[in-house]
This record gives structure tokens, C-alpha cells and sequence, in this order.
């Protein structure tokens, strides 16, 4: 069993944390697509920061509270994970409650799996009761791990993204 940890963003996983972005866009990945790696320079991290520390106070205009981690096992990058504690009209039609990724060179080890279980427990300890996850209809690896580890299937839903375009969209009700 992967010994992942779910921490907050630290200065020494930022070249892991790169090249997890730079996977994504060599792979052309569309679902939960991260930071442009050309982005990610030597002041990144502390130039970001408040802008993080404010999505976690909900200070960020047009934006629901977000708290944010990053995923890794030992001193290796694994990928992220996002918690959106407000269910408002872009959480429920567009974003949802949760994101999370896995590094592509990561895939099919369980890591997904364990990102989102390890993810179930932070929204617990927010005090939420259910979360929503919104997962493109032709994501079969993500749905998988959503219904593996309680997820409700709610409905389906005609959406746009300018990653994704014009899809089908699902949405699961995990009950905390």
C-alpha cells in the first residue's frame, strides 16, 4: 500500500510539484488540468502563497473556500488534491467539492484511491456531511474510484469547460 501523505504546499515539493505539471501537459491531459510548469519558476511558491492563504479564507473574488494539498510519498510528487467546503452555483455545476489528480508516470498504483479516501477525512474534519464530485462521463478511472469509495451517483449533466468542451458530466454524492 502506497505511504502517501496529504500535505499543505511546502517550498521543497515545488520541482516535484513542476514536473507533475509538466507531465500533464506532455500527456495533454483535460481533466484537472494544473499549473502551466513555464509558470513555475524559482519564486513561484511565495508568490502564490497569499493567494492560496486568501482561497482558504474565501477571500478570493468569484471563488468559494478552497483549502489545497499536495500528494506525496516520501520525497516523492504524487499530485494533488483540492476541497471546495461551500456549495455554491460553480461548485455545483461546474468544479464540485473536490478535485484531485495523480501524476501521469504515477497511474494505476492506487494513489487516486488513496488521494481521495485521505481527502474524505480533511472534508470531515471541516464539518462537512456530504461532498460532490463532478467527473467528466468519459473519466471511467475516476468514476471508478468515486463509487469504490461511496459515491452516489446524482445525475448527469450537458457542461462546458474550456479544457473539456462541450461533455456529459457526472455528478456523485459522497456522504461523509
Amino acid at each position: 500500500r502506497p505511504m502517501l501523505q496529504l500535505i499543505k504546499r511546502s517550498p521543497e515539493y515545488v520541482n516535484g510539484y513542476k514536473a507533475y505539471c509538466q507531465e500533464a501537459f506532455d500527456n495533454n491531459v483535460i481533466y484537472f488540468v494544473p499549473t502551466n510548469p513555464i509558470k513555475i519558476d524559482d519564486d513561484w511558491f511565495f508568490r502564490t502563497k497569499t493567494l492560496y492563504e486568501n482561497k482558504e479564507k474565501g477571500l478570493v473574488e468569484g471563488q468559494p473556500i478552497s483549502f489545497h494539498y499536495w500528494a506525496v510519498d516520501g520525497d516523492k510528487f504524487i499530485g494533488e488534491f483540492q476541497l471546495r467546503t461551500e456549495f455554491t452555483e460553480q461548485v455545483l455545476t461546474g468544479i464540485g467539492s473536490i478535485g484531485y489528480a495523480v501524476r501521469v508516470s504515477e497511474w494505476g498504483k492506487g494513489y487516486g484511491t488513496e488521494i481521495l479516501r485521505q481527502g474524505l477525512e480533511i472534508a470531515k474534519e471541516h464539518g462537512m456531511k456530504k461532498v460532490l464530485l463532478n467527473i467528466n462521463d468519459n473519466n471511467l478511472a475516476s468514476s471508478y474510484v468515486c463509487e469504490k469509495l461511496g459515491g452516489k451517483l446524482w445525475d448527469k449533466i450537458e457542461t462546458f469547460n474550456k479544457d473539456e468542451g462541450h461533455h456529459l458530466m457526472r455528478r456523485y454524492w459522497i456522504y461523509l
